[in-house]
This record gives C-alpha cells, structure tokens and sequence, in this order.
C-alpha cells in the first residue's frame, strides 16, 4: 500500500520538458496549456514553439504562480486545452484532503543549475559533527539531496532523509506552507542541513525547534536559521489578535486557487470566533491584496488561504488561525 502511495505521489512530475513531451505525443490531445513562475516566463515560449513544432495547439496563462497550489488547469481548459504542463513546482497535494481534480497535469520542476554541492563541500566543516543531521531543502535543488548526503556520510556525519509532508510529493521538500519534510523526522535528529537560500523556507524548518544549516548557492558559504526564528512574528500575530480583542466585527479570508481554498480552516476559524461573540464575514478571492479589503469597516482578519501572505499586510491587521488562540487565553 505504502508503495502504491508513493507511485501516486510521483507519477504527476518529470524532470525534463523532453519526458513530458514524449508523454503527451502519445495521446490524443490538440491544444496545450502552459503555466510557471516569473523566473522561467522566457521558457514557457521556448516550450510553446517546441508544442507548436509537433502540431500542438497552446495557450499560456499569463499570471504568474507562486507554486502549484494555484493550478491553472481550469482557467485553459476554459480555453480549449486538453491538458496543462505546470512549471516550476511539484504537485501540490491539499491538506484538507481536497480533490485537486488534476485533468491531465504534467509538472515540470525548475531545478537550479547554481553550484550548491561545491558551496557543501567547501564549508562542511561549519557543520557540527557531533549531530544527526536531516537533510532537506527546496524544489530547485532536491535534485542534489542524494549527492549531498552521499557526501556528507563520507565525511562521517549520520545523516537522516527528510520526508514528503501534508502538500509535497517530493521527498525533504519543504514549502513556504509546509515543512513536514522536517518536522515528520525533528525527533530522530538535531539539526537540519537544508539545501537552498533565503531565510523564508529555512526559518519554517526552525520551528521544529532545532538550527538550520542553510547550504546557500547564493551566499556561497553555509550559515546557520536558529531554532525558532519565527516566534518573534507569531508573538506579532498574538498581538494583533490583543489589540483588535474588543471589535465586534471579524473577516476572515480564503483563496478561490484550489490549493489555497482552506474550508476546513475557515469553518474552525469561524467557530472560535463566534464563541467569543464576534460578528463573523468570509470572504473569497483568486489573487489576495490588501486593497481590496479596505472599505468594509473590519480592522483584522483571519488568513485561511495561503500562508506566507499573514505578514505582507501594512495598514490592516492581517493573521493566521493560530494566532486566535490568544482570544481562549484570555477567559483563563
């Protein structure tokens, strides 16, 4: 069971434009829809062309994604397309259990061609030895996790392989909303070793409760996230929750992208928030700003869509589920 799990997992990803091509030359599909990131926009048409030279039909969605939470399939399909090549992202699996209702999705992950394994090899020796190290990082370089931990193991440090978590069907990947990879293998190590750069993704792996080593391409050199690094802006969040205790009224808000359309999230919400008497309005959108919620004379409200977006609101309070927890704390 645990291996047919894992083929469903993997069957939706490839690693070259190549592999998918070959796939979808042998159905009977016209048209074809194309999706990515900003970064690889310029690949999208090169992959166009490609299409085109084999008789395929396309249209690209215009948009840019911030990862296959926000799958596209629907938008083209509405155009005719029979099929849809996501890329730059794995497949998204919903936390909520959700049907994605993928049609016909073939995702092509960006790998980075930056030199990460001579940044680990240069600097391993910034990585305590005495410590069992999980090994993770982001989609661009989890072509590089088994050479990084053949390397590693070499050089006589114990190494333990991260996991998919809730949303990942790529082993030791970590999202910017899901950091399982880690916490599914915190207790077996004592700290991470994760694969990539910036302190976005390294700082959810954090709060596992150990310190990160981040083998940076970009930085060139490893340094180190400590453990929990992100309690400072949850603190923030439960502050915000303080200071708006008393308004009566309360929005909370969710994504119409299938990935971030957390009804779950939004029921529990909606219940605590009730029970502590408040006035309760749910909102839907597809791209979330701040803007747009200006105007309803609600001053906070409570993000059940895509994570990482709680801290990038200025004039209104904006925070996680999580942080309402402070509201039972108060009736203690």
């Amino acid at each position: 069971m645990a291996d047919q799990k894992s083929e469903e997992r993997e069957q939706y990803n490839y690693e070259t434009f190549e592999e998918v091509l070959e796939e979808i030359k042998d159905r009977d599909y016209d048209k074809i829809g194309l999706q990515g990131p900003d970064g690889i926009k310029p690949q999208l048409i090169d992959f166009a062309d490609e299409l085109r030279e084999h008789g395929f039909g396309t249209v690209i969605v215009g948009a840019s994604t911030f990862g296959a939470c926000g799958i596209a399939d629907e938008k083209v399909e509405r155009m005719g397309a029979e099929a849809l090549i996501h890329v730059g992202h794995t497949r998204f699996l919903h936390p909520e259990k959700a049907d994605m209702k993928d049609f016909d999705v073939f995702y092509l992950p960006y790998r980075e061609d930056r030199d990460l394994m001579s940044v680990l090899r240069n600097n391993y020796e910034d990585i305590d030895k005495d410590e069992t190290i999980g090994l993770v990082g982001v989609t661009q370089y989890m072509d590089r996790a088994e050479p990084a931990r053949e390397f590693l193991e070499e050089k006589g440090y114990e190494v333990v392989d991260g996991t998919t978590g809730l949303r990942t069907t790529e082993k030791g990947q970590v999202l910017g909303c899901d950091a399982g990879a880690a916490h599914n293998i915190a207790h077996k190590v004592d700290a991470f070793v994760f694969l990539g750069s910036g302190h976005f993704h390294p700082s959810q792996v954090s709060e596992t409760g150990k310190k990160v080593y981040v083998v940076d391409p970009y930085e060139k050199h490893i340094w180190v996230e400590p453990a929990n690094s992100l309690e400072d802006e949850m603190q923030a969040e439960y502050a915000r929750v303080l200071k708006h205790k008393d308004k009566q009224r309360w929005g909370i808000v969710t994504s119409s992208k299938k990935g971030q359309n957390y009804m779950r999230a939004v029921e529990i919400a909606k219940e605590k928030l009730e029970e502590h008497g408040k006035d309760v309005y749910v909102f839907v959108e597809d791209r979330i700003f701040e803007p747009d919620y200006k105007g309803y004379g609600i001053d906070i409200y409570v993000n059940c869509a895509c994570p990482r977006m709680t801290k990038d609101w200025q004039d209104l309070s904006f925070v996680s589920p999580k942080a309402l927890d402070v509201l039972d704390d108060l009736e203690d």
